[in-house]
């Protein structure tokens, strides 16, 4: 397993402090496990141009839920929470994101949220997919993942994994700047195990 984003761990995920509501549910924890999963995708797909703004989406995804219930509108206010974040902008451009790349970003953050799927013939597609699988493999948290719903057939395969995952790390792995880092260390020993 490799990190496809050239940056320290720390700077991989949002710190406690950036999300609008502290939650355990859809807090850093929850936005790590899905970074992992984006990754995973990200090789078993082969689809390596995408790194860069999978990696900004997911980061971007969760920070401007005010709630943990059901939410059509937590993507938008993400990308609008963005707009406010201009040293986010920074990062992601160290990361490897370019500037034409923030609508597909969006897309992909505004309809992960929303109940309707995008078209698959829809240019956004791709991206909204990988996000959209990536976060509801993170759904063994609430016990309720449906694989029906997970669009990628690589994204199917890797739910085992996910369930050892969250049960490896949920409440052990502390949050805070090397969360992360060593939410990966557990992950690489799962995926040598298997």
């Amino acid at each position: 397993m490799t990190v496809p984003i050239p940056l320290p761990f720390a700077s991989l995920v949002p710190a406690p402090a950036l999300f609008t509501h502290a939650s355990t549910l859809h807090g850093q924890s929850h936005v790590s496990r899905v970074m992992v999963h984006a990754f995973r995708l990200i090789e078993a797909t082969g689809w390596s141009e995408e790194a860069p703004r999978l990696w900004a989406a997911v980061y971007l995804h969760d920070l401007a839920r005010t709630h943990d219930g059901r939410c059509y509108r937590h993507g938008g206010d993400a990308m609008k929470k963005f707009e406010t974040l201009p040293h986010l902008r920074e990062l992601f451009a160290q990361g490897g994101v370019k500037a034409d790349d923030y609508a597909l970003i969006q897309t992909a953050v505004v309809h992960h949220s929303l109940p309707k799927e995008l078209d698959r013939a829809h240019p956004h597609w791709r991206l909204t997919s990988l996000l959209k699988d990536a976060d509801g493999l993170d759904r063994v948290r609430l016990g309720d993942l449906d694989p029906e719903y997970l669009r990628n057939t690589q994204a199917r395969e890797m739910i085992r994994f996910a369930e050892a995952l969250f049960e490896a790390t949920d409440g052990i792995v502390p949050t805070g700047a090397a969360h992360f880092d060593a939410l990966w260390r557990e992950a690489t020993r799962i995926v040598r195990q298997t």
